[in-house]
């Protein structure tokens, strides 16, 4: 640790890794996912298009 200390860093940017790495992107485009009747299809009540809930709040 001793020698580590040493070392003079001044000036060099801190990094995660060895290598430079990006994350893949992907376009940022607004669709309504095109799944309504497969995500649906797993719902124990949907109606009207949309999940069924029962009244919480009186």
């Amino acid at each position: 640790m001793e020698q580590l200390n040493e070392v003079d860093v001044e000036g060099i940017e801190p990094m995660t890794g060895v290598e430079p790495m990006r994350l893949k992107r992907r376009k940022d485009v607004v669709t309504d996912g095109e799944m309504q009747q497969q995500i649906l299809a797993n719902a124990p009540d949907a109606r009207e298009g949309f999940f069924a809930v029962p009244k919480v709040v009186e």
